[in-house]
């Protein structure tokens, strides 16, 4: 093959045959994951036959669509692909690792779940692989960042994302609460498309030396000085957004940076508890940190990390308060699923649509609707409905849900199925409409940002698409602004 493609212009889309026989290379490491996870649930010490199979078709449904894109068979950026992993580890794996709450259930209940689940992601497979089994026809035009600019505009984004750290762990920033929000919300979403974008273009190997080595030290002091904040999920999410977008620009696992990066985070996750309870829990003012205490604070927190390492099996198991949960634990939310499918439809009734009801008010500005609702209102409905909080309860804790137990709690068997086809729709037109366009194109980052929701297990359907929205208003400033018009190389593709 004799063409070549722009520096800018997303290879994804166009797969030719080099461009399929590299990805096909990952299918060794899938293949590898996949085999270490069933045989783990295969021989998983739990005594129930029942929920080993149900962890198992989970997992099956899971991984598929990863084969798929892995294989090249399935077109486009693996937005599906890497929502359905998710659910190995929040729905397949607590039924064989004994979770203490998923463990409360029968293995006929694990069973019907595992099967609920697998149908949920099969038939959301189904509808997705339709899309992107073939790529469209080329368009005429797209709108998009020129590359020298897009690439400055996105490390300025993270330069200001870790200035906006800065400035919230310090107490800088004296906001209104509802400007505030819209601020943080603004931020994240560019970090997210900035992070992706400029991994992608690391691992393609299309980014500038000096950006590189730039926007790798800007990706470390935003990752830590988002930490700071004793919330390390924010840090995990980040790193998984740019972990999925070198993948997916280079062909290859960075090993040695998710060994690095997952070590370092399970060790500040062991020591958070205890930060926390020190930190905001006995303190009547907020704690603020500032930059040149940020050594000491660390310190800190590594040294309660390392004091709970070393007795996990003393005085820490003595108080169900600080039980240690391991990473399956925290992530699950298939007890969820399990909770609902118990009691419903009898002796509770569904909801049927509830939670979904709310969503157009959560589209209208906080601004133009001083007394608009929490995003969190569907999981809190949820919760209060089921019995696991008073309405009270709900101002100061939220309780995860995620997108498949909260269509279960709304229309049970019917809502997952429902819920199957609508992510499968949205998630393969989005992935089609994008496969022609570079990285710096609207359609594009538009995939990046739903492909940094997919990773957010807990959300309901409302928090999912007020996030989104918000995102989404940002991303069309920026089209608005600073993206032109630009015409589409056309020149012929191969496919193997």
């Amino acid at each position: 093959m004799n063409e070549s493609y722009p520096s800018n212009y997303n290879s994804l889309a166009l797969l030719p045959v080099v461009e399929r026989y590299q990805r096909r290379q990952l299918l060794k490491v899938f293949w590898v994951i996949a085999i270490g996870l069933l045989f783990f649930e295969f021989r998983a010490e739990t005594d129930s036959l029942l929920s080993k199979v149900a962890a198992i078709i989970i997992t099956v449904a899971a991984i598929f669509p990863s084969y798929l894109w892995c294989s090249g068979r399935a077109f486009g950026m693996p937005i599906f692909p890497l929502f359905a992993f998710t659910y190995t580890w929040t729905h397949g794996l607590p039924l064989v690792v004994n979770h203490p709450i998923v463990s409360t259930y029968s293995p006929d209940s694990h069973l019907f779940a595992g099967i609920a689940t697998a149908g949920f992601l099969t038939i959301g497979t189904l509808v997705w692989f339709k899309s992107v089994k073939s790529p469209p026809p080329l368009p005429k035009h797209y709108r998009a960042l020129n590359s020298k600019k897009g690439n400055l505009f996105f490390l300025l984004i993270m330069a200001l994302a870790v200035l906006f750290n800065l400035s919230k762990n310090g107490g800088w920033l004296l906001l209104d609460g509802g400007i505030f929000a819209v601020i943080r919300g603004t931020v994240l979403g560019l970090t997210v498309l900035a992070s992706f974008v400029l991994t992608y273009q690391l691992g393609n190997r299309t980014l500038p030396k000096h950006q590189s080595q730039l926007f790798v030290i800007l990706l470390i002091a935003y990752m830590v000085t988002d930490a700071v904040a004793l919330l390390v999920v924010g840090a995990a999410s980040t790193f998984m957004v740019s972990t999925s977008a070198f993948i997916i620009g280079r062909k290859k696992l960075p090993i040695i940076s998710i060994l690095v990066v997952t070590i370092c985070l399970s060790v500040l996750h062991q020591g958070k508890d205890e930060m926390r309870h020190k930190y905001w829990f006995k303190n009547d003012e907020p704690t603020f940190v500032q930059p040149l205490q940020y050594a000491d604070w660390y310190n800190e927190w590594i040294g309660y990390s390392l004091e709970r390492m070393r007795a996990k099996d003393d005085i820490y198991t003595s108080s169900k308060s600080e039980e240690k949960s391991s990473f399956v634990e925290r992530s699950s939310v298939i007890q969820m699923l399990l909770l609902a499918q118990q009691k419903s439809p009898e002796p509770i009734p569904y909801l049927y649509g509830e939670t979904y009801a709310i969503i157009p008010q959560l589209l209208i500005p906080r601004f133009l609707n001083p007394n608009k609702i929490q995003s969190h209102e569907g999981t809190s409905i949820l919760s209060v409905h089921y019995g696991l909080q008073r309405r009270e309860d709900t101002f100061g804790t939220k309780i995860g849900w995620g997108l498949l137990a909260e269509s279960y709690g709304n229309f049970g068997l019917l809502g997952c199925v429902g819920l199957g086809i609508i992510l499968g729709n949205l998630y393969g037109k989005i992935t089609r409409w994008s496969m022609n366009a570079p990285i710096l194109s609207v359609q594009s980052l538009f995939s990046v940002l739903l492909l940094a929701f997919s990773f957010q297990s807990e959300f309901s359907a409302g928090v999912y698409v007020s996030a989104l929205f918000q995102s989404g208003l940002v991303l069309v400033g920026i089209m608005v602004v600073l993206m032109k018009k630009q015409k589409v190389p056309q020149f012929p593709v191969y496919y193997s």
